[in-house]
Formats: C-alpha cells, sequence, structure tokens
C-alpha cells in the first residue's frame, strides 16, 4: 500500500488565463482526480490555497519537484494553467 505524502498548493492566477482561473479552480477540485485529491482552503479571485496529498515518489522528494509535476499534470490532464507553489508536510 502506497505511502501519502501530503501537501499544500498555493496556485496563483496567469496573467493570460485571468477569464478562467475560478473555473479551473472549481475543476481542480472536482473530485475526479485520482492521483492527487485537493480541497480548497481559501480561494480569491487570483489565489487558492488548497491542500491535497499525492502517492510518495520521486516527485514528492522536494516542494519544487512536486510543484512541477502537479503542474505538468494539470496542463495535461485538464488544460489548467496556474502558476503553483508548494509545501510538502513532513
Amino acid at each position: 500500500m502506497p505511502t501519502f505524502i501530503p501537501f499544500n498548493m498555493r496556485a496563483t492566477v496567469r496573467e493570460d488565463h485571468k477569464r478562467s482561473f475560478r473555473t479551473d479552480i472549481e475543476r481542480l477540485t472536482s473530485g475526479h482526480r485520482g492521483w492527487a485529491p485537493l480541497d480548497v482552503v481559501k480561494s480569491t479571485d487570483t489565489q487558492a490555497l488548497l491542500r491535497g496529498a499525492v502517492p510518495e515518489s520521486v516527485h514528492t522528494a522536494t516542494d519544487a519537484s512536486l510543484a512541477r509535476y502537479l503542474q505538468d499534470r494539470l496542463v495535461a490532464d485538464d488544460d489548467i494553467h496556474v502558476d503553483l507553489t508548494v509545501c510538502i508536510e513532513r
């Protein structure tokens, strides 16, 4: 059984995607994302603080590597374009 690594994530709107930010945040937390379920802690029109967990892997070695992994998955899976800052809870 995999070990899950909890993390906090700040999603910040990208200048060229301001119109879709609220929709993107709703899509982030829609529940169909089995690889990283997310809950919104706080949200505004330009930033959202989310909490989630992912299975431990090479991507969870550092905050930066997890941020890159999540950003790449969001673009590839759902065409969601946000800037991410991640803090892994150890």
